[in-house]
């Protein structure tokens, strides 16, 4: 096994480390990795599903594991299953109607609650049950039963793993056939596989009970139905139950297996590459095979498969194809160094498939150039004195990479800032106006749709005419992350103010955010870090110590230093709706601070709101362009700022993520001046070398 790497995760794709670098362990090139898909890790990372559906070409071998032995599962009809750990749930509505079933699934949904629906067959009719869950527990599931009923305006019941045990049988088919007999008497029933020292057998279970006079209550009746059968409640550890959910409007078999059951599920080997789809994980495909399990309370999903074929899907989530082999290779060699170098860091699982670790999308991100970058490094990765590095990459520098007390706060040795050509994504991004409506208003406009029409207004701003009706003005140039703040109309005329770049993966704006908002964010950000909150609204916003890239190292607000858990850290101080700053390489335009110079060098600085007068171009004398708030500064070399009169803080910021390491598209620009992959890993990484583990 690999061993655990010292450390624990700050952010995404970053790592606190107090060791730099790791063991190279002794493994061949040819070895497995376990990526966690869904799992609860216990440490801060949680990402679960209560049933998983999973599909290949020409079907599915399904095998069951537990600590006494293994076997192959009988071969069931389909190409889909599903699977789920035998726990309890919650049952919100039943009907033999399948359109009334998906319309309360549909309710669920709509709620954020999630649902499937179970097909049964109750005294010889069809059934569906719309479920949700798994839990753990019987408190757990009682604690959503009035949640579900509210959303549904249906009767909600409890379900659960205890059951009555009719009888064993030699064959799957027997045992389908008397769960047969037991649903056409009204008594729900299912075929069951245990494993018992290895051996596989078959059952015939009844019910989905929550206590053990329930169990004797559905014993009694079975007795009676059909008294051949020694009853008793059902004791076996290592199982899984045959169950049947719909998917669309077809049926599909659905596994239920114990906590201490292990489902090993793979394609049949039909065709070149055998993969299984999963479609909880947006219908990704994995070369391999997933592994299902209960680990702390939840089904884990972990997909195990060669080191080598993990990372083809690996430097395609990370990279494009069609990018410069050499930058290709790059990744690949950073890809399998942070693989090596996370030991079994999710307990069952060596990694995840986020960016926690790094990005893996599966078999649908490969191509052929990628494969080629994988394959001529095999088995490469970065040392630095005899041990791998804490390999680090991110898309964009901003024209100059960190220094490692710019992100955690203490050095790194093999990482020193330096120079970075990351511009290509602002070279070739769109452009933007910045405008001025008729009424005062500012904001930003696509530049394609509006189109200069050689007048000017009385302040020289050129002017033009929106050409596509519904075109929506934002408050920056972005569609991403900039709110919308008019709709307009195809003649309308706009004056414009300044030119900018769309938002790309080289520089980006943020706000601007209300004194009110920032405020918020800080104090937010302060209760965490358990440090000062602001007193009264923020009015002044500064950096106040910057790294050797010129990143931010201290921020003050009101003149008093925010309290961060590291450098990086300030990027989540400021954010909205769960979109953090995409780096800590920018500055803050406090829009409502400004100064006047005056004849004889006399200055005045405001805020002073309402004492700012404007002549307008016949002559008139009013109140610093009164309409919402803002007016425009011109600073006597012909360019203008737009100011407001109530304080804002508006980020301008370059680079995108934390910059220590290799940039990417640094990475890029270098292999396309004919630098190879060792050579731009030594650039971003010092005194390191490359080779074989």
């Amino acid at each position: 096994m690999w061993k655990r790497k010292i450390g624990k995760v700050l952010s995404a794709g970053l790592i606190s480390v107090s060791l730099l670098a790791v063991q190279i362990p002794a493994q061949a090139a040819g070895d497995t990795i376990r990526v966690a898909l869904f799992i609860d890790n216990g440490q801060g990372y949680r990402g679960v599903v209560p049933s998983v559906t999973l599909t290949a070409a020409g079907g599915l071998e399904v095998s069951m594991r537990t600590r006494d032995g293994a076997a192959q599962l009988p071969a069931l009809t389909g190409d889909t299953v599903r699977a789920r750990v035998d726990e309890y749930y919650v049952q919100a509505f039943e009907t033999s109607d399948l359109n009334r079933a998906q319309q309360v699934a549909q309710q669920l949904s709509q709620r954020k609650i999630d649902s499937s629906i179970q097909q049964s067959e109750q005294g010889g009719k069809r059934v569906y049950q719309v479920v949700s869950g798994t839990y753990d527990t019987l408190q757990a599931a009682s604690a959503q039963v009035k949640t579900i009923a509210q959303a549904t305006g249906q009767q909600s019941v409890v379900k659960g793993p205890m059951r009555v045990e009719a009888g064993r049988f030699g064959s799957l088919k027997e045992a389908q056939d008397w769960q047969t007999a037991f649903s056409s008497s009204g008594i729900s029933a299912y075929p069951v596989m245990l494993l018992d020292g290895g051996r596989l057998s078959y059952a015939v279970w009844l019910g989905d009970e929550v206590s053990k006079d329930a169990v004797q209550k559905l014993a009694n009746k079975a007795a009676s139905a059909f008294p051949g059968f020694a009853y008793q409640e059902a004791a076996s550890k290592a199982y899984v139950v045959l169950k049947k959910d719909m998917v669309g409007s077809e049926p599909v078999w659905k596994y239920a297996f114990s906590s201490q059951t292990t489902l090993t599920v793979k394609p049949e080997k039909v065709g070149s590459e055998p993969l299984v789809q999963v479609e909880e994980r947006d219908g990704r495909q994995y070369r391999g095979k997933i592994e299902l399990s209960e680990y702390k309370g939840n089904m884990a999903v972990i997909n195990e498969l060669p080191l080598e074929q993990y990372l083809y899907g690996v430097v395609g989530s990370e990279m494009a194809p069609g990018w410069p082999l050499e930058a290709l290779k790059t990744q690949a060699v950073l890809a399998r160094t942070r693989a090596v170098g996370q030991g079994s860091k999710y307990g069952i699982a060596n990694l995840s498939d986020t960016v926690f670790e790094q990005a893996y999308y599966g078999f649908d991100k490969e191509s052929k150039d990628i494969r080629k970058a994988v394959d001529e490094t095999e088995g490469e990765v970065i040392t630095y004195k005899g041990k791998a590095v804490e390999s680090l990459f991110y898309s964009n520098a901003g024209g100059v990479t960190a220094d490692g007390t710019e992100v955690w706060g203490n050095p790194v040795p093999y990482i020193r800032s330096v120079t970075s050509d990351d511009k290509e994504p602002l070279e070739k991004a769109a452009l933007w106006y910045q405008v001025a409506l008729g009424d005062g208003t500012v904001g930003f406009i696509r530049s394609d749709l509006a189109s200069p029409n050689g007048g000017v207004n009385p302040l020289g701003l050129r002017e033009a005419v929106v050409t596509g009706d519904g075109t929506n003005l934002r408050s920056g140039p972005s569609t991403a992350y900039h709110r919308v703040l008019a709709s307009l109309s195809t003649g309308t005329t706009v004056a414009i103010i300044t030119e900018e770049p769309e938002e790309n993966a080289y520089s980006w704006t943020r706000g601007p955010y209300t004194a009110e908002e920032v405020t918020a964010m800080i104090n937010a950000s302060q209760d965490k870090n358990k440090g000062a909150r602001v007193s009264g609204v923020v009015q002044t916003l500064g950096v106040a110590k910057r790294g050797p890239s010129g990143r931010v190292l201290e921020m003050e607000a009101n003149g008093r230093p925010l309290k961060v858990s590291s450098p990086d850290a300030h990027r989540s101080i400021f954010q909205q709706g769960g979109a953090a700053l995409r780096s800590t390489k920018f500055d803050v335009e406090e829009t409502g601070t400004f100064t006047v110079l005056g004849a004889g060098g006399k200055s005045t600085a405001y805020p002073k709101y309402g004492s700012v007068m404007a002549v307008g171009a016949d002559g008139a004398v009013s109140q610093a362009n009164g309409y919402n708030d803002k007016f425009l500064i011109w600073n006597g070399s012909n360019e203008w700022r737009v100011a407001t009169k109530q304080q804002m803080f508006l980020f301008r910021g370059t680079g995108y993520g934390h910059g220590l390491g290799v940039s990417q598209y640094g990475a890029k620009a270098m292999a396309e001046e004919g630098y190879d992959y060792r050579k731009i890993l030594q650039h971003y990484y010092q005194d390191v070398s490359i080779e074989r583990y």
